[in-house]
């Protein structure tokens, strides 16, 4: 689409991982998860502009500094719940940028409105077949091994998903 992309990965382990699936993601556009210095990151990349859109699953501090990573009039789409759920106040000065903070509640979006459940599992299938959207590996426990896949899990060392069969 065009979009000049950053993320942030936890262990260099992941940020190989996405060089490897996503070689169009440029070296010094991999920041840090685990602190917040990807702010400086982003920031000297885009000339103290910041970024117009921010994907956030990032919780407490590091939410606050995702935040001031947008440009103005940036977008801001909250798909992690820990601040929401815990009531997190936001700085109030920060929309002095005219920026917009949404809360995407996916869990809802399916139960409410069965026609974007269908709409969103149609645009998977379409990015999967046509190579827009790259399946993410899985590590598979089975149900009676729930306590070694959420230690595993808590280590932040694994890359997609952790899943119980």
């Amino acid at each position: 689409m065009g979009c000049e992309i950053f993320t942030t990965v936890g262990t260099s382990d992941k940020r190989d991982f996405i060089k490897k699936i996503f070689p169009t993601i440029l070296d010094d556009h991999i920041g840090n998860s685990r602190d917040t210095s990807f702010e400086q990151m982003i920031m000297q990349q885009t000339k103290g502009r910041g970024v117009d859109i921010v994907l956030n699953s990032l919780a407490e501090e590091k939410l606050f500094t995702s935040i001031r990573c947008l440009a103005q009039n940036g977008r801001f789409l909250e798909i992690g719940k820990f601040d929401l759920v815990f009531n997190n106040s936001l700085n109030m000065s920060e929309f002095n940028k005219g920026i917009s903070f949404h809360g995407v509640m996916m869990d809802s979006m399916f139960i409410n409105n069965p026609k974007c459940k269908s709409l969103l599992f149609k645009m998977v299938a379409d990015g999967l077949k046509n190579g827009t959207i790259k399946p993410i590996q899985a590590n598979i426990f089975p149900k009676t091994d729930i306590e070694e896949a959420f230690r595993f899990m808590a280590s932040g060392k694994h890359i997609g998903k952790v899943c119980l069969y």
